[in-house]
C-alpha cells in the first residue's frame, strides 16, 4: 500500500508542471510562466497583493462586491462561456485575485475582452445596484447561520482591530454606503502593477504568452501595498460569549496564534491540524464525537495568511457540554505529540499529499499556487519544495510546532 502511494505520488508530481521563467515587468508586474503542453487549455491567474486588509470599518465589503460587479459587467463573461471558458474574481484576507481560464485555441477570440475588462473596466449601474442589495441580503443570512456568525464572532474576537477580523462581505452599514464612485475608485486603486503577480499556466504559444504580458505592462505601476503585521498576534487569553435564545446547539472555537505562510513551522502545523481535526480518524473526531458523543460536527482549520494565523479548533455541540469541550480540545492539542507514533504521522502526510497533489493537477490551481508562494515570499516555484518538505516531516518538527498550544488562546462560545 505504501508503494502505491509512493508511485502515485512521482506521478503526479513529475507531471503536475514544467517551472517556466519567472520575469519582472516595467511596471512591477511579476509575471511567471508554467508550460504544460499535454494540456489542450490555458489559465492566467493574478493575486492583487491586500484584499480586506485594505479595508476598515467603514468600507469593509467593498471589495467583494468590486470583484463581483467587475466581472459581470464585463463583456468578456458574455462571450466565455460559449466558448467553454470561465472568468472570475474574488477577494481574501491578503489578496484579490482573478482566473481567466479557456480552450487554447480560442485564445485568439477572448484575449481582446480580457484586455479590456482588464485595463478599462466599467461597471454597469443595474448589475451594481442589484449585487448590493444581493451582498446585503447575503449578510442577512449570515446573521441567522449559527455556524456563520459564530466564525464572524471568533474572528473579531480573535484580531480585535486589525484586518483580518473583518468579514469579506461587510456589514449592512458599510455596504449601504457605498456608491458607484467608490467601486470605480476601488478599481483603480487595486489594478496596479507594483501589486500584481500573474501566473500562466497550460498550453500556450510564445506569441500567446508575449500578449499576455503586452496586457499586463499596460496597468499603471502605482505604488506597493505594505500589509501591517501588527495587532495579528494573541496577546493574552481571551472568552468571549454571545447569546441566541434560538440556537439548538452551541458553537464553539478555540484559537491560537499559528505561523505565517513563509514560516519555518507552516508546513508541520498543517500536519497538526489534519492529525487533530481533518477527518474522521483524528483526534477530535474520536474523543469528541465518537467516544464522548458531543459533536455533530467538529474539526480544525489553519488558514494561510501573510501575517499572523490562527489554529482554530471548532465544535458544534449541547450547551451543557461546552466547558469540558475545552479542557478536551487542549489536553489533546498539549499532549498528543506524546503518543504520535511514526505510523500514525506518515498516514496524515500520505493523505495530505495525495489531497495536495490532485486538487492541483488543473492549469488554474498550478498558476494559483505559483502566485500564493511567490506572494508569501517562498518564490514561485516552492510548491515542488513544499511537497518535499512535506514528506520529511519528523515527530521532532511536530513536537516543535506543537508549541503553539502553550500559548495565549481566544475562546469563543455561541450559546
Amino acid at each position: 500500500m505504501k508503494k502505491s502511494i509512493y508511485i502515485l505520488f512521482i506521478l503526479l508530481l513529475s507531471i503536475s508542471a514544467f517551472a517556466g521563467g519567472k520575469t519582472v515587468l516595467e511596471n512591477g508586474v511579476k509575471f511567471i510562466e508554467i508550460r504544460r503542453d499535454y494540456t489542450e487549455t490555458m489559465s492566467v491567474v493574478f493575486f492583487v497583493r491586500g484584499g480586506t486588509v485594505r479595508e476598515t470599518t467603514a468600507n469593509n465589503g467593498l471589495g467583494s462586491l468590486f470583484s463581483s460587479v467587475w466581472v459581470k459587467s464585463s463583456e468578456l463573461l458574455k462571450k466565455i462561456e460559449f466558448y467553454g471558458g470561465g472568468v472570475g474574481a474574488s477577494v481574501g484576507s491578503d489578496f484579490m485575485e482573478s482566473s481567466f481560464s479557456i480552450p487554447s485555441e480560442y485564445f485568439d477570440e477572448l484575449i481582446p475582452y480580457y484586455e479590456e475588462m482588464l485595463l478599462n473596466p466599467v461597471i454597469d449601474k443595474k448589475i451594481f445596484e442589484h449585487d448590493k442589495n444581493l451582498q446585503k441580503e447575503g449578510i442577512k443570512a449570515s446573521d441567522d447561520s449559527p455556524d456563520s456568525r459564530s466564525f464572524r464572532g471568533f474572528m473579531k474576537a480573535t484580531y480585535a482591530n486589525h484586518p483580518y477580523g473583518l468579514s469579506s462581505e461587510g456589514t449592512l452599514e458599510s455596504v449601504d454606503t457605498f456608491t458607484l464612485e467608490d467601486i470605480t475608485e476601488y478599481g483603480k486603486n487595486i489594478l496596479q502593477g507594483a501589486n500584481i503577480t500573474v501566473a500562466v499556466a497550460g498550453k500556450y504559444t510564445d506569441k500567446q504568452l508575449e500578449k499576455v504580458k503586452s496586457v499586463f505592462a499596460k496597468l499603471p505601476k502605482g505604488e506597493p501595498f505594505e500589509v501591517d503585521c501588527s495587532g495579528s498576534v494573541i496577546k493574552e487569553d481571551k472568552t468571549v460569549t454571545d447569546h441566541d435564545d434560538d440556537l439548538q446547539q452551541a458553537k464553539l472555537y478555540i484559537g491560537y496564534t499559528a505561523p505565517n505562510a513563509s514560516d519555518e513551522n507552516y508546513p508541520a502545523v498543517k500536519v497538526i491540524s489534519d492529525i487533530l481535526g481533518g477527518g474522521m480518524s483524528s483526534r477530535y473526531f474520536n474523543e469528541l464525537r465518537k467516544d464522548k458523543g458531543y459533536a455533530y460536527s467538529v474539526g480544525a482549520a489553519y488558514p494561510s495568511r501573510i501575517c499572523s494565523s490562527r489554529f482554530i479548533a471548532h465544535i458544534g455541540l449541547s450547551e451543557t457540554n461546552v466547558e469540558d469541550a475545552i479542557e478536551s480540545i487542549q489536553r489533546m492539542n498539549e499532549e498528543f505529540v506524546n503518543d504520535l507514533t511514526e505510523k500514525e504521522l506518515e498516514a496524515v502526510k500520505n493523505y495530505m499529499l495525495g489531497r495536495i497533489l490532485i486538487d492541483s493537477q488543473t492549469n488554474s490551481k498550478q498558476a494559483w499556487y505559483a502566485c500564493f508562494f511567490e506572494n508569501a515570499g517562498l518564490g514561485s516555484e516552492y510548491f515542488a519544495n513544499y511537497i518535499d518538505v512535506l514528506k520529511k516531516i519528523s515527530l521532532k518538527e511536530i513536537k516543535k510546532a506543537s508549541e503553539i498550544f502553550h500559548k495565549p488562546k481566544t475562546i469563543f462560545i455561541l450559546k
